[in-house]
């Protein structure tokens, strides 16, 4: 692979470092990543929506003027790291609204495959991951209380496409494969989210995100909906299916399901004071 960056990148004295389906590579004082991408169509998109945005990583352009190097079968982009130190709470609160073509996908069409597809699977799969076995029903069950409230989101059609984030991690924020066009709501979720994953939550700092969002009925109901859908389990439930972690980290999430619902119920309680929402009973 070293070989490779070598021919394609203007780079010198290159060191790299493997990381599963990307390589650091470090030169001279520069830091970039080379990472292997499958959607040729959607890498193309989120070079056009960040490569005039001076805070994302900048895709580097190979010697044959392409975004994209093919290595061993498989594609690749090099991104070049910005030592950014920009607050991107900022960005949450007010992603940037594009101009877009590109569809926004439903949330509920996209819930639904997703639970379908998961039922699919536990076909095939019972009895082979015992915490799946003994969680996956009540998950379901939060996929489809999300889709249920995300229909009381009927007052005001939202349509206006905003830069978001496919999951938020500060580490990764400025990653351009990790944005997409989507509903605003996308990203305060995926945050509040982060907030409780890596336990760094306080009622005083979830409280001030919301509020700094500013959110009308509709926009709450959006909110709730999306935190609602457990993506905090699916992404590590997908993980342990494709067998590549094990079942322990799968059972760190559901150790914290009861939590999860007192964190669901201090954002509620939060919501509810600006705008008056439909209450779930099990909270």
């Amino acid at each position: 692979m070293k070989n490779v960056i070598l021919y394609y990148y203007n780079l010198n004295n290159i060191n790299i470092t493997p990381y599963k389906e990307k390589v650091l590579v470090k030169s001279n004082k520069d830091i970039f990543w080379f990472e292997k991408v499958n959607n040729l169509d959607e890498v193309k998109l989120q070079y056009e929506l960040t490569k005039d945005l001076d805070d994302y990583y900048d895709f580097v352009i190979n010697k044959e003027k392409s975004i994209f190097t093919r290595y061993k079968d498989s594609y690749y982009v090099l991104l070049k790291v910005k030592d950014n130190n920009k607050n991107y709470f900022n960005r949450i609160i007010n992603p940037l609204e594009v101009d877009s073509k590109e569809e926004i996908s439903s949330w509920v069409d996209l819930w639904i495959k997703k639970c379908d597809f998961i039922e699919y699977q536990m076909n095939h799969i019972i009895n082979k991951y015992s915490v799946v076995d003994e969680s996956i029903d009540y998950y379901i069950g939060l996929i489809e209380v999300a889709i249920a409230y995300l229909s009381y989101n009927e007052k005001n059609k939202e349509v206006k496409k905003y830069l978001v984030h496919k999951r938020i991690d500060k580490k990764n924020f400025y990653n351009p494969l990790n944005v997409k066009i989507d509903l605003k709501e996308r990203d305060l979720a995926g945050y509040l989210k982060y907030l409780f994953l890596e336990n760094v939550y306080t009622e005083e700092n979830v409280s001030n995100a919301i509020q700094r969002a500013n959110l009308n009925y509709d926009a709450s109901i959006r909110l709730f909906s999306r935190m609602l859908f457990p993506s905090h389990y699916l992404d590590v439930y997908d993980r342990v299916i494709a067998d590549e972690i094990g079942q322990d980290e799968l059972k760190k999430v559901v150790l914290r399901s009861n939590e999860y619902e007192l964190f669901l119920k201090m954002i509620f309680k939060i919501l509810n004071k600006k705008n008056e929402m439909p209450y779930i009973h099990f909270l």
